[in-house]
């Protein structure tokens, strides 16, 4: 019988073939393993079989795959929503954020975003809740989420166990959700989505001309679009990066997408940038907000009463695809492409499970 310390140079050539390939089926089946149950859940090799990143291995796996600080600090989606709990809203740039925020000042929701320095009293020792705009409406809390800095700061003020907000705005995910929730004060995860192609095209020109932005770029109005993409655009696999816990500079591959699709499956009540209206509506089941109260009825009106209001929009010509710029664009952002196509797929599914949700009929009026 075959040992161990058995030379390869006393088996024939088939044979010899025979055990190598039993061995590497050994150690394949113990790197999978490993990483079925790593605690860092991305630091296996980037080989998966297209069926590992289908919904149908997704659903024989239930908890594989779900970034740590969503599993331990969110509630999955299998838990229909208790009477009050506090959400964290991913804000993708150019995806419909600063519209749903607009959206829920004006339903008196109290937020966590980023004020105007003049006003946002981020200077004060103590975690207050104030309307910076006096008469204009909104309620706010003094914290800054879009620095790690200012995350830390709330983390620090203990933010989401003050009770003092409803939904917090950020950019970053993964560190909001590790560093402001815990497994005492869970929270929900919200997310409006764009086509990745779509969002990094209407960056580009709205930053050209936003002179109010920290990022206001306006060496991009001499460039075409095709230039941008080839030789400006930094911008990589941003949403499978953000739900994986990599850094900016990272590289993701097939195995962080897994990550980014089972995250979203499980946590995220996803929303679509282009099915605005369905998007909130959905939202507000989750959130318990009350529509039968006047000032939310109104708002609902004013925003979707005579077609979608979009704010912070800004016109721009369209890229067609297959053009050069659209190919560049999706050649380096080709994992949120595939992970945006699920999207898509779990926004059909999920109508379903938010709709059984609601406790008021008013909830599929809006």
């Amino acid at each position: 019988p075959f040992t161990m310390a058995a030379s390869s140079a006393t088996l024939s050539p088939p044979r010899r073939l025979a055990v190598l390939g039993f061995l590497a089926s050994i150690l394949g089946f113990m790197t999978f393993t490993y990483y079925d149950n790593s605690a860092s859940l991305v630091s296996m090799d980037e080989t998966l079989s297209q069926r590992q990143l289908t919904s149908e291995w997704i659903q024989r796996h239930p908890q594989r795959g779900v970034s740590v600080w969503a599993r331990n600090n969110f509630r999955p989606l299998s838990t229909a929503p208790g009477e009050r709990e506090i959400v964290l809203f991913w804000h993708l740039p150019k995806s419909g954020g600063s519209t749903a925020k607009s959206i829920y000042r004006c339903m008196d929701q109290t937020i966590a975003s980023r004020l105007n320095p003049t006003v946002s009293r981020t200077e004060e020792e103590d975690l207050i809740a104030f309307e910076p705009y006096g008469e204009r409406g909104g309620k706010f809390v003094n914290v800054d989420m879009t620095t790690k800095s200012g995350m830390l700061r709330a983390e620090r003020l203990g933010l989401v166990a003050s009770g003092k907000v409803d939904i917090l705005f950020a950019m970053d995910p993964s560190f909001a959700g590790e560093h402001l929730f815990d497994e005492q004060h869970k929270g929900r995860i919200l997310c409006l989505f764009r086509h990745p192609i779509e969002r990094l095209e209407s960056k580009f020109y709205y930053l050209q001309k936003a002179d109010w932005e920290k990022t206001y770029r306006p060496q991009w109005k001499n460039m075409s679009i095709l230039e941008w993409a080839t030789s400006q655009n930094k911008e990589s696999n941003v949403m499978v990066k953000n739900l994986a816990g990599l850094g900016f500079h990272d590289t993701a591959t097939k195995v962080e997408l897994r990550v980014a699709m089972r995250t979203i499956e499980k946590r995220f009540v996803v929303g679509l940038t282009d099915k605005m209206q369905e998007s909130i509506r959905r939202f507000n089941i989750v959130m318990n907000v009350d529509l039968t109260a006047p000032r939310n009825q109104q708002c609902m009106r004013r925003f979707f009463g005579h077609g979608n209001l979009k704010t912070n929009s800004n016109s721009h010509p369209k890229l067609e695809p297959g053009s050069p710029a659209w190919d560049v664009l999706a050649q380096e952002n080709a994992l949120d492409i595939q992970l945006y196509e699920y999207i898509l797929l779990l926004f059909d599914q999920q109508r379903e499970l938010i709709n059984s949700y609601a406790t008021s009929i008013n909830d599929y009026n809006f």
